[in-house]
């Protein structure tokens, strides 16, 4: 007994934390949805085809932003989570007594880019180009009868679905290290689309953080306000393609 507690008694070895630590962050990456895949929701095609009339709604959460090294993107910090699997467990452990603050300065150098940024591309509305986008692209599929656009919580009939797309955030990430996140930057949104029936019943959902795909340096992207236009016109309309052949295809 004395030997066992002994042993209970002593401080946890570097390796073990390490360990602990490692497995967590990746259990953590588990649980969340990351890249540009994506999760979703088989769909219900016996619903669907019920449907003769589709009503596309679009919110947009937040406007334009900025997130580089060390935020958050699509819920994960990337920074801290490169630096746990590295090995650098002891340095996150001891630098959290400041990590609020330096979360903080660089959301702070975020939003001063991210409103530079948006005030040279003011014209861009995502709500009102994905929504058009969807329209377009789902009256193509001759599935339905009509397809329109309304506001978000328009009624709804039982011959009618609803195509709901809420935009959770849109603008500048990298997920690279603090050192490389300045060069290595791409356009991307978090979105969630439902596809909902007239009785309420939820007949296919799909959850994204969607990317561009192309990356540039901050410097060009803040530099070249149409490069920056045309990558978010592209990605909107790649993100609006993917949505739309999801039903198209659907069988």
């Amino acid at each position: 007994d004395t030997a066992i507690s002994k042993r209970q008694s002593l401080p946890v070895s570097f390796m073990d934390l390490r360990l602990v630590l490692a497995l967590l962050c990746i259990s953590v990456l588990d649980g969340c949805e990351t890249g540009t895949t994506g999760t979703k929701k088989e769909m219900n095609v016996s619903a669907l085809s019920k449907f003769d009339q589709l009503e596309v709604q679009v919110s947009v959460d937040k406007d334009f932003s900025v997130v580089l090294a060390g935020q958050k993107v699509n819920g994960i910090d990337y920074l801290l989570l490169s630096v746990a699997l590295a090995g650098g467990i002891a340095g996150t452990a001891v630098a959290s007594g400041v990590d609020s603050i330096n979360v903080n300065s660089k959301a702070a150098v975020d939003a001063r880019r991210a409103k530079d940024l948006r005030e040279a591309i003011s014209e861009i509305n995502p709500q009102e180009s994905v929504q058009k986008a969807l329209v377009d692209g789902l009256q193509s599929t001759a599935r339905f009868k009509s397809v329109t656009a309304a506001s978000v919580g328009a009624g709804s009939s039982a011959d009618k679905g609803t195509f709901r797309v809420r935009i959770e955030n849109w603008g500048l990430n990298s997920d690279k290290s603090e050192k490389r996140s300045l060069q290595q930057v791409q356009v991307g949104l978090n979105a969630t689309a439902w596809l909902i029936g007239g009785d309420g019943k939820i007949v296919w959902e799909r959850k994204d953080y969607f990317t561009g795909g192309t990356q540039h340096s901050f410097a060009q992207y803040r530099d070249s306000p149409e490069l920056l236009k045309s990558e978010i016109n592209e990605m909107i309309q790649r993100y609006c393609t993917r949505m739309v052949n999801e039903i198209r295809y659907a069988r």
